[in-house]
């Protein structure tokens, strides 16, 4: 009788253990106990799996003839591989640091323990416009997609290609840049090689905007050594040039009576054809 009491006490004892360990085991991952520690598990275990941070830009302008990149990070990346492909062919571009197309314009930058992947596009071309694909060998495999845009772009003075500006007034000279790529644009001026600046000489002036993408050169008082070849030069985009005569006052005076002259020559001609036909018709 005494044993078989023991023996109660002790099974007694025992579910009440195995009770408080579910009741324990409940207040820490929930009601759902064994299915909730799965997740958690679960949810460390993909934190460790490849996947794309996606604060990179993944939608890149580029001017004709520029370099363009297209930046792809990969967080744990591990043993798998990147590549590169264009989408509109299917075409391999890159693996890893490796080149796997016969047009060498494409390049695969990467810095040893980043997660940066890049994509170098060297003298862009109207061809290179699409989308290309970051892709990791993961089973199955994963991809993110990034659109490269290719834009004419040029800078433009705006004045007639030769200028003649009489000694001692002023140059004024504006640039646009409306299609170069990016929000802000950098422009400087060039006389000939040398970059234009108020340390040259006094009185140059340069105003730019560089979210307007326009600027304004201004040089007061030029003198004869003040001619030459001024270029306007903008970020990732082509330059342009006028050709600046600086020209003496009675020079100026010359040009103009010139001028005058070509102009009034056609009316000169007009009347002289007139009159002879006149003549010949009075002549039959």
């Amino acid at each position: 009788m005494l044993l078989e009491y023991v023996m109660a006490l002790l099974v007694i004892m025992g579910l009440t253990t195995t009770f408080d360990k579910q009741h324990r085991h409940k207040q820490q991952f929930g009601n759902h106990g064994d299915t909730d520690l799965s997740n958690v598990i679960l949810d460390n275990y993909e934190g460790f799996e490849p996947h794309f941070d996606n604060n990179t830009e993944r939608e890149i302008i580029a001017a004709l003839g520029t370099t363009a990149r297209l930046h792809c990070r990969v967080r744990n990346l591990g043993d798998r591989a990147v590549s590169w492909i264009r989408q509109r062919d299917l075409h391999i571009l890159t693996i890893g640091i490796m080149t796997y197309t016969n047009d060498q314009r494409f390049l695969a930058r990467h810095i040893d323990n980043s997660d940066e992947w890049v994509l170098k596009v060297v003298s862009v071309q109207p061809r290179d416009a699409g989308i290309y694909e970051c892709q990791v060998s993961t089973e199955p495999k994963i991809s993110l997609a990034y659109k490269l845009m290719v834009v004419t772009s040029k800078a433009q003075i705006l004045a007639n290609r030769e200028l003649f500006i009489q000694s001692g007034s002023d140059i004024n000279l504006t640039c646009i840049a409306p299609q170069a790529p990016g929000p802000y644009t950098h422009m400087l001026w060039y006389k000939d090689t040398e970059l234009v600046s108020d340390s040259t000489r006094g009185g140059i002036r340069v105003v730019s905007e560089q979210q307007m993408k326009t600027s304004n050169l201004v040089i007061s008082r030029v003198l004869h050594t003040d001619s030459g070849n001024y270029t306007c030069s903008a970020d990732n985009s082509n330059s342009d040039s006028v050709f600046v005569h600086i020209i003496k006052s009675e020079q100026h005076a010359a040009m103009q009576h010139e001028l005058a002259v070509r102009m009034q020559l056609p009316k000169l001609l007009l009347v002289l054809l007139t009159f002879f036909h006149l003549l010949v018709g009075a002549i039959k």
